[in-house]
């Protein structure tokens, strides 16, 4: 079997799951990397591009846009605070703070921080505060950084933003997977019930596959903001029920021929 008609059966023929759970664990395990990695693409890199390009590109954005900034070795300062939200990263500058707080992280993202003194790097998810690191400015700014100095850093700033794109891949690895195991737990009962003789981690691959296409579709929308976030995961969330649960079906028939 390709790995093109591996993808096309997990998204949509849950009737040839027991044909794809039968494949190597490292096609499981690329099938894993290439969703997640689909779902970083569709939530962050999309829509980074798109404001990048709305502002016509960084080099317009560091030197025309911002606020002039400075640093004149002990502490930064600019004019005015700046945020910009791409995707799921947030770039916040306000000065005002040593060490921006707790309080300014308002939502959901990964924080690039900076205040006078530090640069705070966190996660945030569901208000709860995720591998947060601070470093000190003079470890990364030299005295006499301004806007011009932000726009010789732009290749690093693509760097930052392909690490991020993998955190945030990486972060709904976390998230879907936890799903995966918890529908694991309830659908390797039926698994016994009917027979299947299907290992653990088969049970998880077929809940993961049974779950893919709802996990595009309702982060594709989040990220278009096309229909309700709310109503999308509702629907998804039927079909990879309906996916996981006629994939089971299709395979008892299968054992009774």
């Amino acid at each position: 079997m390709t790995f093109s008609e591996q993808i096309w059966y997990g998204l949509f023929k849950p009737s040839k799951y027991k044909e794809i759970l039968g494949l190597k664990a490292s096609r499981s395990v690329l099938f894993v990397s290439v969703v997640v990695l689909v779902l970083g693409l569709v939530t962050f890199v999309v829509p980074t591009a798109a404001i990048i390009a709305g502002f016509g590109g960084m080099n317009k954005l560091f030197s025309e846009t911002m606020a002039p900034i400075t640093y004149d070795g002990e502490k930064l300062t600019i004019e005015e605070p700046f945020r910009m939200t791409a995707g799921s990263a947030v770039f916040l500058i306000d000065t005002t703070y040593y060490t921006v707080p707790d309080k300014e992280l308002t939502t959901d993202g990964t924080y690039f921080a900076i205040g006078s003194k530090n640069m705070r790097v966190v996660t945030v998810i569901g208000e709860e505060i995720w591998m947060d690191s601070i470093v000190p400015l003079e470890e990364i700014f030299g005295e006499g950084f301004s806007n011009d100095s932000l726009v010789s850093l732009i290749p690093a700033i693509y760097v930052s933003l392909f690490l991020c794109y993998l955190i945030m891949s990486f972060l709904f690895f976390l998230k879907y997977g936890f799903y995966a195991l918890i529908l694991t737990i309830m659908y390797n009962s039926m698994n016994k019930q009917f027979e299947l003789g299907l290992s653990f981690g088969q049970v998880f691959m077929l809940c993961f596959y049974g779950m893919s296409l709802g996990m595009i579709i309702t982060n594709f929308n989040i990220a278009m903001r096309l229909i309700s976030p709310t109503i999308v995961s509702m629907v998804t969330i039927f079909v990879s029920i309906h996916f996981m649960t006629t994939a089971m079906v299709s395979m008892r028939k299968d054992n009774q021929v």
